[in-house]
């Protein structure tokens, strides 16, 4: 019965908590912190715009609502005033360095993937007395390996992905 109300009322207070400010705050440790409550020393790195109200200056006999669009989630704001830029020569040097560090990391993953991959060949034939008198031991040690080369096979195809959007 009070339930409707109630609901509303919170609803309401719900979507005024979503229209918050954004500050940054870098303590003297350089700890950063994020807050959508005003520091002393902090810097505001997001605002959304107030919801639009009407003035008397618009017209009064005015009924229809504009629409209003929908707000694309991944376009992105421009840079703050306060923001480092990079000049276009020193970009494509980070840009280069970065796919020559993705590059030799894919390398890397790319031969321990192999090394692994033949470990797990090897094991049969390596199988030391131990693991033949206790089969449980040799089960774990190949469920290690295929662990290692799962985890490989995620790193390189990671590492692929990200090297095909850099071009």
């Amino acid at each position: 019965m009070y339930a409707k109300p109630f609901f509303a009322l919170f609803l309401s207070c719900a979507s005024m908590l979503c229209l918050a400010d954004i500050y940054k705050y870098v303590d003297q440790d350089g700890n950063v912190t994020f807050t959508n409550t005003p520091i002393k020393g902090a810097i505001r790195i997001m605002s959304e715009p107030a919801p639009r109200r009407s003035t008397n200056t618009e017209s009064e006999n005015t009924t229809s609502v504009r629409p209003v669009a929908p707000r694309n989630p991944h376009v992105s704001a421009p840079s703050p005033n306060y923001f480092p830029k990079v000049d276009a020569a020193t970009q494509r040097s980070r840009d280069s360095n970065r796919r020559q560090i993705l590059n030799d990391e894919l390398s890397s993953e790319q031969a321990a993937l192999n090394t692994a991959r033949k470990a797990l060949q090897e094991a049969d034939n390596n199988r030391s007395s131990e693991e033949k008198n206790n089969p449980k031991l040799y089960l774990d040690r190949i469920s290690r390996l295929r662990e290692t080369i799962v985890m490989h096979e995620k790193n390189t195809a990671a590492l692929q992905a990200e090297l095909s959007r850099m071009r």
